[in-house]
């Protein structure tokens, strides 16, 4: 026996509506990405964190080392890209709020998500632009691995420096008008996710090693060069499913705290 379904006409009216509401959102936080590029992509902090910070510590990790050529490569983006991912993010809101840009933007009719998202989207442009270029040079220097992929290494960096924009939203969370303070939480906690990471050598399955989300980028762009997973057959699946879990969450939790500390930003 057929069933039937009725719709009402508000409910299609309300759909219609919601999706509106969601794309016309979306449009507006990438106006807000592409004003954070045009403001925040020379500041001082952003370019030291993003672009001197994983030069001196290539220096400083390589140096006087034999290091494969192989884990050189896998090793330096995943370093560049988490580190240039998470520079624009956590200058952004202080700043803001210092200038009292942030309150006048609030009051437009754009939503905090769709700004916490414009500022992940510049994140990640950030990101894989500087990444790129280690890329690049890989590509025409030390080239070429056996099994070489290049399309699958853009893709995982594609959805790193996602999961790594998100990360940078957490930090910025903090209702300070001084980039310093967000900065000092940065550090505090970007570095020991580099160390513990194993980069530039193989990947040692370890409980603090898993800790980091690095570990599973890296092992990614491993296997875009051509070797095994060091998670065994499902290795891809296992690293993929883990950097987009890590994501989801962040941006889950960064959601939250930028809603709690919303009105403190105005308070003082």
């Amino acid at each position: 026996m057929r069933r039937v379904v009725y719709i009402s006409l508000e409910e299609i009216i309300s759909k219609n509506t919601k999706i509106k509401t969601y794309s016309s959102q979306l449009r507006r936080s990438f106006i807000i990405t592409k004003k954070d590029l045009r403001i925040y992509y020379n500041k001082p902090p952003v370019l030291i964190q993003g672009i001197i910070f994983p030069i001196i510590l290539f220096i400083a990790i390589t140096i006087g080392r034999n290091i494969p050529s192989n884990y050189l490569f896998s090793g330096l983006i995943t370093m560049v890209l988490f580190l240039t991912s998470t520079s624009i993010g956590p200058i952004i809101f202080p700043w803001e709020s210092l200038r009292k840009t942030f309150e006048r933007m609030i009051t437009c009719p754009i939503s905090l998500k769709a700004i916490l998202l414009g500022n992940l989207w510049s994140g990640f442009i950030y990101g894989m632009i500087f990444s790129s270029i280690p890329l690049i040079i890989g590509i025409f220097s030390l080239l070429i691995f056996n099994g070489f992929n290049i399309f699958f290494i853009i893709l995982t960096m594609m959805v790193a420096a996602i999961t790594f924009g998100a990360l940078s939203l957490i930090l910025s969370s903090p209702p300070t008008t001084n980039p310093g303070d967000t900065m000092v939480m940065t550090i505090l906690i970007k570095f020991p996710l580099i160390f513990i990471s194993p980069l530039f050598t193989p990947i040692d399955i370890n409980s603090i090693a898993l800790i980091s989300p690095l570990t599973y980028l890296v092992d990614l762009i491993n296997i875009g060069l051509g070797e095994f997973s060091a998670f065994g057959t499902f290795g891809i699946l296992i690293d993929f499913s883990i950097l987009i879990i890590f994501g989801f969450v962040l941006l889950i939790l960064a959601f939250a705290l930028h809603q709690r500390t919303l009105q403190k930003r105005f308070t003082g």
